[in-house]
């Protein structure tokens, strides 16, 4: 029968074993002499050998006490290095982190947010989906993925199973992306009325974004003449490039395609309150990774600079001048 015990009873025959003192080993571990000899009495007698030779003057290990000590030493180093690995952990310094996200932020907005949290977090591995909106859900219901970010209007509720971790609120604002010299570009300002004539491209409902251009559309009763549908954000700039049709997206959307060839424009009295966060299983605590993670973006929004003028001749710049992400 395998004896009990405890890492308690290891410390207190390490801290004799390196001391050879009673009295010294006693003070570091904060019991009394008499207790610890006490602990070292009962672990030799479920040990059923003899540690440590005593005399009034001097206290030596025995042979068994040696190797015995070899061991104990393992043991306590494992120990301590699976402690500290958990407080790691807990703390969001160590772990693996899989993260979600729809296109649109995970090829503008994420990277460089992913990029300073690992030059921060050096020992959390990221596995990372990037995925249409409604395929993240189904990876963090599969627990495929811890967390996934996602945009929505305030108070909207993405499914039962989902809890989401608010990360910030602010206004946003629709823009409105055509090629150069459309007609759009002469105007100083561009408002709902204006843009009815012209031929709208439009991401298909599985995206969240159209969520948000919907939201507005439905408040301001607007409804388009034509219409041509497509499902990913950088297929609908593409045929805004080349004349297709004008699209329209929360500001927060950006994209490197169309370079010079795009012109964004904001969209007169098309503000609301949007919602930043992260989405995972209900009923799941949160890592110690995801919660930093989450501390992260948090940051890296609030620094974000205004996109600046509405007339804008290249996609608005989520990193502020020159390209570089704000510092998180």
């Amino acid at each position: 029968m395998t004896p009990d015990i405890s890492m308690r009873d290891l410390e207190s025959f390490d801290a004799l074993a390196r001391f050879h003192s009673y009295t010294n080993a006693s003070e570091e571990l904060g019991m009394t002499q008499s207790a610890l000899s006490k602990r070292i009495k009962e672990l030799e007698e479920k040990l059923g050998v003899r540690l440590f030779d005593r005399t009034t003057r001097q206290v030596s290990m025995t042979s068994e006490g040696q190797e015995f000590l070899s061991h104990a030493t393992k043991l306590l180093e494992q120990f301590r290095r699976s402690v500290e690995e958990v407080r790691e952990r807990a703390a969001g310094f160590r772990g693996r982190l899989s993260i979600a996200a729809a296109p649109h932020m995970s090829a503008n907005l994420l990277p460089p947010v992913i990029a300073s949290f690992l030059a921060e977090h050096p020992e959390v591995e990221i596995e990372f989906h990037d995925c249409r909106s409604h395929e993240t859900l189904r990876h963090i219901l599969s627990e495929e993925a811890d967390i996934g970010l996602t945009v929505t209007p305030s108070g909207y509720v993405a499914h039962p199973q989902i809890a989401i971790l608010p990360v910030l609120d602010r206004m946003e604002s629709l823009t409105v992306v055509f090629r150069r010299n459309h007609p759009l570009e002469t105007l100083e300002q561009v408002t709902w009325q204006t843009l009815r004539p012209h031929r709208m491209v439009v991401l298909r409902p599985t995206s969240a974004a159209v969520r948000l251009v919907d939201v507005i559309r439905t408040q301001q009763n607007i409804a388009f003449e034509h219409t041509f549908e497509v499902s990913l954000i950088d297929t609908a700039l593409g045929m805004a490039a080349a004349g297709v049709g004008v699209a329209v997206f929360p500001r927060y959307v950006t994209s490197r395609s169309g370079g010079n060839s795009l012109v964004y424009r904001e969209i007169q009295n098309s503000s609301m309150r949007i919602s930043f966060g992260l989405q995972y299983l209900r009923g799941r605590t949160l890592s110690g990774p995801a919660k930093n993670f989450a501390r992260h973006l948090r940051t890296y929004l609030a620094a974000m600079e205004p996109e600046g003028e509405s007339d804008q001749d290249g996609p608005p710049d989520p990193q502020g001048s020159g390209g570089r992400p704000p510092p998180p």
